[in-house]
């Protein structure tokens, strides 16, 4: 990072382009620059905080800007393949007239108990990408040179890595077992790829030791939503209680992220999950709608999830709630909601109905029906690592 940095200065001291007051217009003059000021700053698809995040950033990721907006800078990962970073999540390096890339220095896999691990040396930071669905993922790093003739790594079936001379290095992995989390990280060497193993499943009690967290959504100031004189925050830990103790019965291992009501930011519940070597995170929630008049028509359970590797686990859930309650099929549905953004476990969102529609609210503030939906979650969860394996 050092050696590229020092490229820059160079640069910038020797082109007239490079000044920051030449980037005020809408296109740029060849590619800027730029230097990421904060870990997990995302890359949109789009020019606007509302769009799909195709990937986050570490802090002092180097990117490569080759126009703007009002905004947003827009990056060149690959060829016609772009991203928007916001302007404020950046600092403008140098301007340059093409694309600089560093070589990766050596891929390194260590095997241990629970995960693999990939080290890849590389003295520039550039952007990451990981994509993936229930059994496979597809990891990228961009801007680094990459020559598989000089890099020479260790076979195995689960691992295919670049095969040709690239500016970008790239790997499969695939396995005949789910994910259940992976993970990037930087180091002072460049960066580690970590894919957790699958865990060891009983099938006569397929949730033996397997780390769930309940987390029930909202709690203290935050109420949730509210109807009928009932408060989500309430409902949500009576649910995740019986649930725990479903759970528990069956040998999992079980933690709330609240016992009691009290306030937790997303963070700390996030953080607590990661604490906990979770395998699989259950945020329990109630619904509601901003305009009542649509109540008719959208009502019922819900089942969200972000990280492709979580769409099993939630269509599983989903189908057992639907035959539990007897709700309407409020589907499976994909939503960027923090608790579910985490890529090192499972993770979903379970919005068990709709707190503002009478005959679902009465249902859920039921000691009985709160048992029957924590059964119906329970039973998915042993459905799912039964049919996984």
């Amino acid at each position: 990072m050092k050696k590229f940095i020092l490229l820059l200065l160079i640069l910038l001291i020797q082109s007239p382009l490079l000044a920051q007051s030449n980037l005020k217009n809408v296109g740029i003059a060849k590619y800027a620059v730029l230097e990421v000021l904060a870990d997990n700053t995302p890359l949109r698809q789009k020019d606007c905080e509302n769009s799909n995040r195709l990937t986050h950033f570490y802090k002092n990721t180097i990117l490569f800007a080759d126009k703007q907006t009002p905004n947003y800078y827009r990056v060149v990962l690959d060829n016609d393949y772009y991203g928007f970073i916001n302007k404020k999540a950046v600092e403008v390096q140098a301007v340059i007239p093409e694309k600089r890339f560093d070589s990766i220095e050596k891929v390194t896999k260590i095997e241990t108990k629970k995960d693999y691990k990939i080290f890849i040396e590389t003295p520039f930071l550039g952007a990451t990408q990981i994509k993936e669905d229930s059994k496979t993922l597809n990891f990228t790093l961009f801007d680094n040179h990459f020559d598989p003739n000089k890099v020479k790594i260790e076979k195995d079936t689960k691992f295919q890595y670049s095969k040709k001379i690239d500016t970008k290095f790239s790997l499969k992995y695939s396995d005949k077992l789910p994910l259940f989390g992976y993970g990037i990280e930087k180091y002072n060497k460049g960066y580690i790829l970590s894919i957790k193993k699958s865990p060891k499943i009983n099938k006569k009690k397929p949730l033996k030791n397997i780390v769930v967290i309940i987390d029930p959504g909202h709690g203290g100031s935050e109420r949730g939503a509210c109807a009928f004189g009932l408060e989500e925050k309430t409902i949500n830990l009576e649910i995740s209680k019986k649930l725990k103790k479903e759970l528990r019965k069956r040998g999992a291992k079980v933690y709330l992220t609240r016992k009691k009501d009290k306030k937790v930011t997303l963070n700390k519940r996030i953080e607590f999950a990661k604490e906990k070597n979770a395998d699989i995170y259950l945020s329990i929630h109630q619904n509601s709608l901003p305009n009542r008049k649509d109540i008719d028509k959208k009502h019922g359970v819900g089942t969200y999830y972000y990280q492709n590797q979580s769409k099993p686990l939630a269509q599983t859930i989903q189908k057992n709630l639907i035959v539990a309650t007897k709700f309407r099929d409020d589907k499976v549905n994909h939503a960027s909601f923090a608790v579910i953004r985490p890529t090192e476990f499972l993770s979903v969102l379970i919005e068990c109905g709709y707190i503002i529609r009478k005959e679902e609210a009465n249902q859920l503030v039921d000691s009985k029906f709160q048992k029957k939906i924590s059964k119906a979650i329970t039973k998915a969860l042993e459905d799912y690592l039964k049919e996984s394996y």
